[in-house]
């Protein structure tokens, strides 16, 4: 016969290793939170620009998979349960996508973008001695260096390529 000790530690391990734990922590403190700041009086009403914000930061946690720490930062944030239209935020920010880029949080497509940008200007003010343009063929590990943007044929281009036009 198993003790009551033995029981508890056994439903522990169980409700740990299918996340259930973590998640009614998560729950508990969010609502903890909520319970000591309910007066709305203390929340300023959110920005549009912070909105969208929050929402590129909730739709990145929740892509990967970080359900305890977007329950919290929504709480805390005082965000609306409802995230904003991926069109509308698209629209604001002059995002344009296509179908693989659709697949992931727009905020890896704005870091990918911007970190484009940044080596185009480096490539500007630097001498041109090589090649302009690189891709990497994630299959295979092959990469290939050229002058012409538009050379590279069958092989997967940057997400920042598919998504900055």
């Amino acid at each position: 016969m198993t003790t009551i000790n033995e029981m508890k530690d056994a439903l522990k391990e169980t409700l740990e290793s299918r996340g259930v734990l973590s998640q009614l922590r998560a729950r508990i403190r969010a609502e903890i939170f909520n319970a000591l700041n309910e007066d709305p009086e203390d929340k300023p009403k959110l920005s549009m620009e912070n909105m969208i914000i929050n929402d590129l930061i909730r739709e990145y946690m929740e892509y990967n998979h970080y359900s305890q720490t977007t329950s919290v930062f929504s709480s805390e944030a005082g965000m609306p349960q409802e995230m904003l239209d991926r069109g509308f935020i698209t629209k604001k920010l002059k995002i344009v996508e296509d179908n693989n880029s659709k697949q992931t949080p727009l905020l890896y497509g704005l870091v990918f973008g911007m970190k484009k940008v940044i080596n185009n200007q480096e490539v500007q003010n630097e001498p041109q001695t090589g090649p302009k343009y690189r891709n990497v063929y994630p299959e295979s590990g092959q990469v290939v260096e050229s002058n012409n943007e538009f050379e590279f044929q069958g092989g997967r281009r940057n997400i920042s390529d598919q998504i900055f036009k």
